[in-house]
């Protein structure tokens, strides 16, 4: 049976109004001729609705935390829920601006590779994991799942990735970080006041806040002073666009398929160049804008990246598994816990809603809803 399929924009749909499509056995059926937003004032009134079954189909900022709630709702709400997996290394990444300048003190150790492996070692993932994702996720680096061809090596998923606060206190005592103040926080090598990172946040699809903050108070225990700063998802964009920012929290979806979506993973592209605005804004643009790296690692993976364009299939995925393994040994981005349903994945479809898949993509090339079709979709009245 066909449907006259039509374009969705949106992914939050109701039935208002609904017309009528014929068979080719000349039977009626419904289908969805028009979409309606619905706007929401906020997340927390967004995942109330769904669980109440207000939606007919959501997906995107469902938070896995109220997974129980949504559950235990799922009959008297009229919904079934779908728990779709991603690929992508982590959900949250710490992206480390590698090209921040406006406090040449703090700038000094974003830019040291053993402050990042430090950090990166300071961190609880499976405190994390249970907190945030409900023990569902995998904890470790920002490299995609071992099914991909990209991946470089189970190996590199805990490489600098594990927790370990000794050696994470024996790197950063190795830096000349010595000096504490009272409270135990490392002070600054110039002028002796407390070492002072910023962690720049906002509200969307996963408690970034509440999650940096977990992770501000996991660094208390290295030494590291770290700053949350919610911001309203606009500003913090301007914000990085602007170099401003110390650390970013997103997530690294897409890059599973590294050639298709690189910017979470590298800065190449100015949109969103969460470890380097000026050098994304230098590779884009052949070097006639922003600031060429000086780091020999980023400078090879920038080369590696350009130079796969050429390349056949087999050496292109080579290429990119040596660039996850300079990604991973330099922690440039910091990984938490990824390979979940958690960012985009946890799907709430109305029980009207016919030909809903059990599974879908939710990778970036997929655009949720896009993945499960929502042109073959109709109600089943």
């Amino acid at each position: 049976k066909t449907v006259q399929p039509i374009n969705t924009p949106t992914w939050v749909l109701e039935r208002n109004p609904y017309y009528w499509a014929v068979d080719t056995e000349g039977n009626q059926l419904p289908y969805i001729d028009k979409v309606q937003l619905t706007l929401a004032e906020n997340l927390e009134v967004l995942n109330l609705r769904a669980v109440a079954g207000e939606y007919d189909l959501q997906e995107r900022h469902i938070d896995i935390a109220k997974l129980p709630v949504i559950l235990e709702n799922q009959e008297k709400g009229g919904y079934k829920v779908h728990l779709d997996q991603a690929y992508n290394g982590s959900d949250s990444v710490l992206q480390i601006n590698q090209s921040y300048s406006a406090d040449p003190e703090v700038a000094k150790w974003l830019t040291n590779a053993d402050f990042r492996r430090a950090l990166s070692l300071g961190l609880d993932r499976d405190q994390l994991n249970e907190t945030f994702w409900l023990g569902v996720g995998i904890p470790g680096s920002v490299v995609p799942a071992e099914s991909s061809a990209y991946n470089p090596g189970p190996e590199y998923r805990t490489t600098w990735s594990t927790h370990d606060v000794d050696k994470a206190n024996a790197l950063l005592d190795s830096l000349g970080l010595t000096k504490k103040d009272s409270d135990g926080f490392r002070l600054r090598t110039d002028n002796g006041e407390r070492l002072r990172i910023e962690i720049t946040t906002t509200q969307a699809f996963l408690p970034y806040p509440k999650q940096a903050e977990m992770i501000a108070d996991q660094w208390r225990k290295i030494g590291i002073f770290a700053e949350v700063k919610e911001n309203e998802r606009n500003l913090a964009m301007t914000r990085i666009r602007n170099n401003e920012h110390h650390i970013f929290m997103w997530t690294n979806g897409g890059t599973e398929l590294l050639y298709l979506f690189p910017r979470h993973a590298i800065p190449v592209d100015p949109t969103e160049a969460y470890m380097g605005p000026l050098f994304a804004q230098w590779y884009a643009s052949n070097g006639a804008q922003g600031k060429e790296p000086t780091d020999p690692n980023l400078q090879r993976i920038f080369q590696l990246f350009r130079g796969a364009a050429s390349q056949q299939r087999e050496d292109r995925v080579k290429t990119a598994q040596e660039i996850w393994k300079i990604l991973v040994d330099q922690q440039y981005g910091i990984g938490t816990v990824g390979q979940s349903p958690a960012f985009m994945g946890v799907r709430l479809a109305s029980n009207k809603l016919g030909n809903i898949p059990s599974r879908v993509c939710i990778a970036q090339h997929c655009r949720t809803p896009g993945g499960s079709h929502p042109e073959t979709w109709y109600y089943k009245e």
